[in-house]
């Protein structure tokens, strides 16, 4: 379905509009699977013992910027719904929650998952979960804000606007900012931990995947011996 969803992004140029039903209708198809793997996500947690240390935190950041994104973005396939939205500070807000709201929050996790597989020291998880929680905090400030400057009409792409949308803007660019000394914590997390952080244990998350059974750092080889693996974690 995404091979054809693209021409969602045509409905304002004026070509083919008698396409623009069918091509709603493929953007609104696409959430469907959409929400399945919203449901795998929370499938794979489900009933199982979640361990709430930061990388599961960051994931359920991922998974909540996801749904935002998501249900956002349906509104956005309905024409008549986009004729007023187009090109609009709604869109910029939807397409970073989808994009950036994994892509950044997903990368937080990975790092603070694998830092001791990569560098055989732990993160120091107080001070990288306040830099988490700060970032995460400014990009709903950030983002949130830019929906309602879309819903009120605020054009994206342009210097100067109206000072209806003052309000909305300064709120945005305290959120960016709050992202900004979020990721730089974040990043003085990183940093001291992997000149000064504690030793990391070979399993420290008690993982039962592969690359957490061998040792910590990984030897050149990863394994002294090639492992037979005889079944499922």
């Amino acid at each position: 379905i995404s091979a054809i969803v693209w021409v969602h992004h045509m409905y304002m140029t004026g070509w083919a509009p008698s396409a623009n039903y069918p091509f709603m209708l493929s953007t609104e198809m696409i959430s469907i699977p959409f929400g399945f793997l919203g449901l795998v996500l929370l499938g794979t947690i489900w009933r199982g013992t979640a361990w709430t240390r930061l990388p599961m935190m960051a994931v359920y950041a991922v998974i909540w910027n996801k749904v935002i994104g998501g249900i956002t973005g349906v509104y956005l396939s309905d024409v008549p719904v986009d004729q007023y939205m187009h090109g609009s500070m709604f869109v910029v807000a939807h397409f970073h929650f989808m994009l950036m709201g994994a892509g950044l929050f997903g990368a937080i996790a990975a790092i603070t998952y694998w830092f001791p597989k990569m560098t055989g020291r732990m993160l120091d998880e107080r001070l990288g979960s306040i830099g988490f929680w700060v970032a995460f905090a400014g990009f709903q400030l950030t983002f949130f804000s830019m929906f309602v400057a879309g819903l009120q009409g605020m054009p994206r792409r342009v210097l100067q606007f109206d000072e209806a949308f003052n309000v909305s803007n300064w709120i945005s660019t305290i959120g960016a900012y709050t992202i900004g000394l979020g990721m730089l914590i974040f990043l003085g997390a990183i940093i001291s931990s992997w000149r000064h952080g504690v030793i990391a244990p070979a399993n420290p998350w008690g993982s039962k995947s592969l690359e957490w059974q061998t040792e910590t750092p990984v030897p050149l080889e990863n394994f002294p011996v090639l492992p037979v693996v005889t079944s499922d974690p």
